[in-house]
C-alpha cells in the first residue's frame, strides 16, 4: 500500500513506563508468589505474565492480543487458585495437573512469541498522530454506521444457524459491528465528542448481553477494554492500586453472577433444556435483578469454587494427559488432520458433513461422561489438548508456534494494509481477532473461525473497505478549515 510506512507519525514510546512505586509493588507481588501454596507454579505463571505483557502491550498499539493473552493466562492459573482456595494439592483431581499447568504456561508463552515479534514490527506512534487520523473521519457517520451494523448483526444472528453452509461466514460478517464500535470509540476518546452516545451504546450492549443465553455481556467489556488498554502509556502506583481494586470488584461481581447464572438460564429457556431465550427482555432483566438482590446460601452452594472451576481450563488438558498414552495412543497429526479436513471441506462439496459435536471428542479423550448436544450443552476439549493428543509434551508446542505465526502475520497484514488510516486499521484487527480469547476453544472452532474470519475480512479489505473509508472520510478542505 502506497504510503503505508508514513501513516504512523513520528516514533514515540516503545514500552509502557512504570514509576518507582509501581515497579516496587509489581516486584513485591512477583516475589511473593514463591511464599504461597503451590508457589513455584504461581511464580512460573507470574514470570510468563511479566515477560509477555511487558513486550506485547506497547503504547498506542492495538491491545487485542494482550486481552487474548490475559484470558488464556487466567484460564491456566485459575486451577492453581482453585487448589489454594480448597487447601489441596494441585493434583487433587488429576495426576497430570502439574504437567498440564506447566505445559499451559509454556504453551501460551510459545504461542505469543511470534505475535510479540510482529507487534514490535509495527512502527511506534504518537498520540498527536492518532488524533490526526481520527480527524480524517466523521464521528457522526461512524456512529450511524454502527447503528446500522447493530441491527443488521442482530438480524443475521437470527438466521445464522438456519443456513449451516454459511453460518461461519455470517458470524464473521457480524463482527463488522464491533469494527464500527471500536472505530467510533477511538474517535470519541481522541476527539472528546459524543461521549454520552458512546456510554449509552455500551450500556445497551451490556444489558442486551444479559438477555442472551450465552452471557454475551462479556463481549462489550472486552471491546471496551481494548480501547482503554490501547491508550496506556504510563503506569503510576495509584493506577496500579486502582486496577487491583477494580479487579477485586470484578471478581466479586463474577462470583455473584456465577451463583445466579444457573437459575437465570433456566428462566431464560423456561426449562426447555435448549440454548434459546423464551422470555421477553424486560422479564429477563427483572428476573436478574431479583436474583441479584437475594443472599447467597453458602450452605447449599460455593460460588467461589464454581467460579474458579468454570474459568479454569487445564482440567481437560490434565485428564487428556492421564489417558494418553496410558489408555489411548498419540495420534501423530491425525487429530489435527481431521480438524483441518472438517474446516476446509465446505458443505456444498460434502452434503453429508456432520454437525461438529465438541462434547463427543471431550468424552473420548478425557474419559468424562459429559452431557452433550442432545441435552443442549457442549463441553470443548481445548486446542492445547488437541496439540498434546497428536505430539505429546514437547511436540505440542510446534503447532502452537505455527498458530502464533499465523495470528501474528495476519495481524501485521491487517494493521498495515486495511486502509491508509491507522485507527481504521486498529478497529479492523480488534474485530478480526477478539473472538479468539478462550484457552478452552476446541481446535475445530479455532481453525474454522480463523479461516472464515480471515477470508471474510480479506474480501472486505479488497472490495468493501476502500468504499467504506471514502464514505467515512472528511474531505481535505473541511479538515483544513475545522
Amino acid at each position: 500500500m502506497k504510503g503505508a510506512s508514513n501513516i504512523f507519525g513520528r516514533q514515540r514510546l516503545n514500552r509502557i513506563r512504570y514509576d518507582d512505586g509501581a515497579q516496587g509493588l509489581l516486584i513485591l507481588l512477583f516475589i511473593s508468589q514463591l511464599f504461597l501454596t503451590n508457589g513455584i507454579y504461581l511464580f512460573l505463571g507470574a514470570a510468563v505474565l511479566a515477560y509477555v505483557l511487558y513486550n506485547l502491550q506497547q503504547p498506542l498499539k492495538p491491545s487485542v492480543f494482550t486481552l487474548i493473552f490475559l484470558y488464556h493466562f487466567v484460564q491456566v492459573a485459575a486451577n492453581i487458585w482453585l487448589s489454594n482456595y480448597l487447601g489441596k494439592d494441585l493434583d487433587f483431581r488429576s495426576a497430570s495437573m502439574e504437567e498440564a499447568t506447566i505445559c499451559g504456561f509454556a504453551g501460551i508463552f510459545i504461542l505469543f512469541v511470534p505475535i510479540i515479534y510482529y507487534q514490535g514490527k509495527i512502527p511506534n506512534v504518537s498520540l498527536s498522530a492518532l488524533r490526526v487520523h481520527a480527524n480524517k473521519m466523521s464521528i457522526e457517520k461512524t456512529f450511524k454506521a454502527y447503528l446500522i451494523a447493530f441491527f443488521v448483526a442482530n438480524a443475521l444472528g437470527g438466521v445464522a444457524f438456519v443456513i449451516p453452509g454459511l453460518s461461519q461466514v455470517i458470524f464473521s460478517v457480524i463482527n463488522i459491528k464491533w469494527f464500527f464500535f471500536l472505530l467510533f470509540g477511538y474517535q470519541v476518546l481522541l476527539k472528546r465528542r459524543m461521549m454520552k452516545h458512546f456510554v449509552i451504546l455500551c450500556s445497551a450492549e451490556f444489558l442486551l448481553g444479559f438477555i442472551s443465553y450465552f452471557s454475551d455481556f462479556k463481549t462489550v467489556i472486552f471491546f471496551g477494554a481494548f480501547l482503554a488498554v490501547s491508550f496506556i502509556m504510563y503506569v503510576k502506583l495509584k493506577h496500579l492500586c486502582l486496577a487491583i481494586a477494580g479487579l477485586v470488584l470484578v471478581s466479586f461481581l463474577a462470583v455473584k453472577w456465577t451463583a445466579v447464572k444457573g437459575e437465570y438460564r433456566v428462566f431464560l429457556n423456561q426449562g426447555s433444556k435448549s440454548q434459546n431465550v423464551s422470555v421477553s427482555g424486560s422479564d429477563a432483566i427483572n428476573k436478574l435483578i431479583d436474583l441479584g438482590s437475594e443472599d447467597i446460601d453458602y450452605e447449599k452452594v460455593d460460588p467461589v469454587y464454581d467460579f474458579l472451576d468454570r474459568i479454569q481450563y487445564t482440567y481437560h488438558l490434565a485428564k487428556t494427559m492421564d489417558r494418553i498414552p496410558a489408555v489411548l495412543p498419540h495420534e501423530y497429526g491425525a487429530n489435527i488432520g481431521r480438524t483441518l479436513e472438517f474446516v476446509f471441506t465446505p458443505r456444498f462439496l460434502n452434503p453429508d458433513k456432520p454437525i461438529f459435536k465438541a462434547t463427543e471428542k471431550t468424552r473420548k479423550y478425557t474419559g468424562i461422561s459429559y452431557a452433550g448436544y442432545e441435552q443442549g450443552v457442549s463441553f470443548s476439549l481445548g486446542y492445547f489438548a488437541d496439540c498434546y493428543i497428536d505430539f505429546g509434551y514437547f511436540g505440542m508446542f510446534v503447532p502452537l508456534l505455527i498458530l502464533g505465526y499465523i495470528f501474528g502475520s495476519a495481524y501485521f497484514y491487517f494493521v498495515r494494509r486495511s486502509s491508509q488510516n491507522l485507527l481504521f486499521n486498529y478497529a479492523v484487527v480488534g474485530a478480526v481477532f477478539m473472538e479468539f480469547t478462550a484457552f478452552e476453544a476446541d481446535s475445530t472452532y479455532v481453525m474454522g473461525r480463523l479461516f472464515a474470519t480471515l477470508l471474510t475480512f480479506l474480501m472486505l479489505k479488497l472490495f468493501f473497505f476502500p468504499w467504506l473509508y471514502r464514505q467515512l472520510e472528511i474531505p481535505a478542505a473541511r479538515i483544513k478549515t475545522s
